[in-house]
């Protein structure tokens, strides 16, 4: 990477021999880093390495770092001593195979973000790897996307956007009416997240996550939505003032991406 400081830390990690490999992902090795851009690193477990071994490894190269949380992972989050701030996830080889099989080749879909670990996996840049395991799972997992995979991922979020009694359009409808602007911005979040899922399936491209994804979408996905730039735009500007024109945008969104999807030859799958 070019930077000595974060070349220590990785050498102190990999000189632990509960560390099975590390792999640097996120803008750092996709080619959209910029000014803001932090280090995401995924530090692969064979079992606990001690949060006093990991501190003496990070005191030495970081002027600060919060050990332990566990919000989302158990990740350490700080800052390098040349002011890059790294974010170090824990996790074991097994867990990574064993999720990306349910998805990949046991075709599991979710309510957005479907498949996103599979993305991380493919674009990751391996910085160590003991055994090879991180190369290998790479090249297992490097596969055409699954068609049963994009049929379950539309079959699972489409009908959630508006078709079924529980969608994300009638509960937008709801908090309108009600004046809940806070039940709008999560709920139109959700529609996002379940958007996008979608769209990456159509294109057959796995999930890059949740950051800059109008500019990854006009970037990898050739098959998008008519308007699809000035619908989400449009409503997001919606959320700051809300009444009528939001669903009127919203159902402007769906039905392009309905479109796209009898384009495409997908949506009949959803009368299965």
């Amino acid at each position: 990477m070019n930077d000595p400081v974060f070349d220590e830390l990785v050498q102190g990690l990999a000189a632990c021999p509960e560390v099975d490999a590390i792999l640097l992902a996120g803008s750092k090795v996709s080619g959209m880093q910029d000014e803001h851009s932090d280090y995401d690193v995924y530090v692969y477990l064979n079992r606990q390495l001690p949060v006093n071994r990991r501190k003496a490894i990070t005191d030495k190269t970081c002027t600060c770092m919060e050990f332990n949380n566990q919000f989302w992972e158990t990740e350490d989050d700080g800052i390098l001593n040349n002011g890059i701030a790294i974010d170090l996830i824990y996790r074991s080889l097994d867990w990574l195979d064993q999720s990306l099989d349910r998805v990949v080749f046991g075709h599991q879909a979710s309510l957005g973000y479907s498949t996103c670990l599979w993305a991380n996996l493919l674009q990751a840049k391996i910085i160590f790897d003991r055994q090879g395991r991180a190369q290998a799972l790479q090249q297992k997992y490097a596969v055409p996307f699954p068609a049963a995979l994009q049929h379950n991922i539309i079959r699972k979020n489409f009908s959630l956007l508006k078709a079924q009694r529980p969608a994300y359009y009638g509960q937008i409808k709801t908090a309108l009416l009600r004046g809940d602007v806070i039940s709008l911005n999560h709920r139109l979040t959700e529609f996002l997240a379940s958007y996008f899922d979608i769209l990456f399936a159509i294109n057959e491209v796995p999930h890059p996550g949740e950051k800059r994804l109008l500019v990854t979408a006009r970037a990898q996905g050739q098959k998008l939505p008519k308007s699809f730039e000035k619908n989400i735009r449009t409503l997001l500007r919606a959320l700051g003032n809300p009444d009528q024109r939001l669903l009127d945008e919203l159902d402007e969104t769906i039905s392009n991406l309905e479109s796209l999807l009898w384009q495409e030859g997908l949506l009949e799958t959803q009368r299965d």
